[in-house]
Order: structure tokens, then sequence, then C-alpha cells
């Protein structure tokens, strides 16, 4: 995904912001979600976070992992994992989809040195009670997403076939309620089926359906999230016209029904 020039984002509160050691019996749970955005930067060690959706990363030192409200997993440690964390809210129209698409992403920074100081200053600046250090730290915060914003920005644009993607990229970000077709999104990326399928695998790293079925996913869970849909709202408003085949669909995915995923939210 790029950013214009003037994309912005609203911080409206920076809930936490430490200096954290976890170990192999003080780790971390969010069976739920934990209900903010969060950075996690590798010091020292490594952990291992299992999400509800099965998959399992690994964060070590100098990697940067974000996460969503909506982001539930715990954490497995092997000897102590030493990081740093940040967790905020942003205002309401606001929204990191852009960079996280799903609940998670994780990020090998090109130079991890700059974020580590930027978190220890972050730090810094939430335990101090000097005036206007609220301020401060939520403009640290705010030069730590611009920076992942820049460095995200110039990998993709550093991908040769990445510009004529973003038309069928795009498409799928927000239509998720759409019937895609790889003839369709093709024709907006102005390339023949099997280029377009070739070139979107290397680029991607998935194939195209494999990323609509991730984006319906997300838009699932917060569509349920949001307790203001019915399974079949969520499942129309996600371009499933079978609701039985959706909740079958939802189960693959995540492992859980969606009437049990919000229940359990609650």
């Amino acid at each position: 995904m790029t950013f214009s020039n003037d994309f912005y984002m609203d911080i409206s509160k920076i809930n936490i912001a430490h200096e954290f050691t976890l170990d192999s019996t003080h780790g971390c749970e969010y069976p739920n979600g934990r209900g903010q955005y969060g950075i996690v930067f590798g010091i020292e060690g490594e952990a291992e976070y299992r999400f509800r959706s099965g998959e399992r990363l690994t964060v070590g030192s100098g990697g940067m992992l974000l996460l969503s409200p909506s982001a539930a997993y715990s954490t497995v440690i092997k000897g102590k994992f030493r990081h740093y964390t940040a967790n905020f809210d942003i205002h309401e129209g606001n929204s990191l989809n852009s960079l996280i698409i799903g609940s998670h992403r994780l990020l090998q920074v090109e130079n991890p040195e700059q974020y580590r100081q930027l978190l220890k200053k972050l730090t810094s600046l939430r335990m101090s009670k000097r005036v206007g250090a609220d301020m401060l730290a939520t403009a640290c915060l705010y030069e730590i997403l611009a920076s992942l914003f820049a460095e995200l920005q110039a990998h993709a644009l550093g991908s040769e076939h990445y510009s004529r993607l973003l038309p069928a990229k795009e498409y799928i970000d927000r239509e998720p309620s759409a019937h895609v077709s790889l003839e369709h999104l093709a024709r907006l990326s102005h390339m023949s089926v099997t280029n377009f399928r070739r070139e979107w695998n290397k680029t991607y790293g998935e194939t195209p359906m494999q990323y609509r079925d991730r984006v319906r996913i997300f838009y699932a869970k917060e569509y349920l999230l949001s307790g203001y849909y019915t399974v079949g709202e969520v499942a129309e408003r996600c371009g499933f016209d079978d609701v039985s085949y959706f909740i079958r669909f939802f189960k693959k995915h995540v492992g859980t029904s969606p009437k049990k995923f919000a229940d359990n939210s609650l």
C-alpha cells in the first residue's frame, strides 16, 4: 500500500509505553483481542507470538511487531524477552488497516537502532512529569509511525510491478463484498491473467485469492467485534451470499464460528 504525502492518522491517547521483560513464567495473553493498537520492539532474546488464527511469529532483537485492537494471542518465552511496548488509541475514522491487514504484521526494520532510540525516548517521556511531556511523547510516536510508513513505502515502490498491481490491490482492500475474479483484477492492472497472477505472487508472496480471503476475514472480525451486525449481515458485507458457507469459511480460517468469536470478544 502506498501513502500520499498528506497521509495522516490522529493518535488520541498513548496508554502504555515501557521497557519490559517477559520470561517463561511471566508471558502475556489476550484471548479475546487486545483492544488497542500496539508496537512491540525486541531488544534482547525472543518470544513466540501464537495468534488465535493459528499463525505463529517469532519476534527477536530488532524485530518490530505491529498489533491491531483485534489481535488475539499468547506468548511463549524461552529464557527472557526484553522489549519495548507502546499501546495507543487512534480517533474514530482513522485506521492502520493499510499497514496491518489482519490483526498483526512483523517487520524487520532497516535501522533498528533508530527505532530503539525513539522508543527509549517515548518511554522516558511517558514516565516524566515535566510540562508538555504527553505532547512530546505523542510527537515521538508519530515519528515512529511516520518512519515505518516511509520505510514500507520505499520497499513497495522498489518493486518493479508494484505500481501496476496497486489498482487491483486497492480494489480488494476497499471492496470486501465484491465478487472478485482474476480476470477483473488483471484488467484493472492492464495485464494478462497469466502475467497478473505471476507478478502478484512474486510481489506479495501469496495468490490474489488468498490475499482477498485475508482481507475478508479481517473485515468480518471487525464487523463482529463491533457488535452492530448479525452473522448474516457480516456475511453479506464480506461478499458471501450463503451464510452457511461463510460460517464454514470463517471457522476454517479463524478456528471458531463467527458467533463464538463474537461472544468470546464481549
